[in-house]
């Protein structure tokens, strides 16, 4: 079954393009969803009209993405959470095979001192918080953090804001008094 595409559709195709599809996943999931059209033929006379919609849908996302990553630029978050009160033991972490070793000598670990836990964790929903009473509204899924945040110090956290767009929020996490 042809159909016209309203809205992007992961390994299928992007908005205003026409797609062949089984019957059934149309039927069943692209129509009832408006995710797509039937490719009538009149239809098929306005995917440029759709197109250009789309495109132009597009660009005006990637410019409020573009206007928020100059915002995020002159943002640096600071949080404070209670930590603990000393600092764990040494962290040793192995020198990495390219590294330049001497003599033929095995590389030797190197200490490096470790920052002091939190108890408790900063996430990517306290930065959105933390944003929004800045001033700046953004999801929290459009910020990358890989894991919480569960050291005292500055982090640089990447922000996904437009497929096209990726900023980098620095965050200071400080000890509550």
């Amino acid at each position: 079954m042809k159909v016209i595409l309203m809205q992007k559709v992961e390994r299928l195709g992007e908005p205003g393009q026409q797609v062949d599809v089984a019957d059934g996943y149309a039927r069943n999931f692209l129509l009832p969803k408006q995710l797509a059209v039937l490719a009538t033929p009149g239809r098929v006379r306005s995917l440029a009209q759709l197109t250009s919609q789309a495109r132009n849908r597009e660009d005006r996302a990637k410019q409020e993405a573009l206007a928020t990553l100059e915002r995020l630029g002159s943002v640096a978050l600071t949080l404070t959470r209670l930590a603990a009160e000393e600092a764990p033991a040494e962290v040793v972490m192995p020198v990495p095979s390219e590294a330049v070793q001497t003599e033929g000598a095995p590389a030797a670990p190197v200490a490096v001192p470790a920052a002091p836990k939190l108890f408790g964790s900063v996430t990517s929903q306290d930065l959105s918080e933390a944003l929004a009473a800045q001033g700046i509204p953004l999801d929290k899924k459009k910020i990358l953090l890989a894991e919480p945040i569960k050291t005292l110090g500055v982090h640089k956290v990447p922000v996904r804001l437009h497929a096209d767009v990726l900023a980098e929020l620095t965050v200071t996490v400080e000890r509550e008094a």
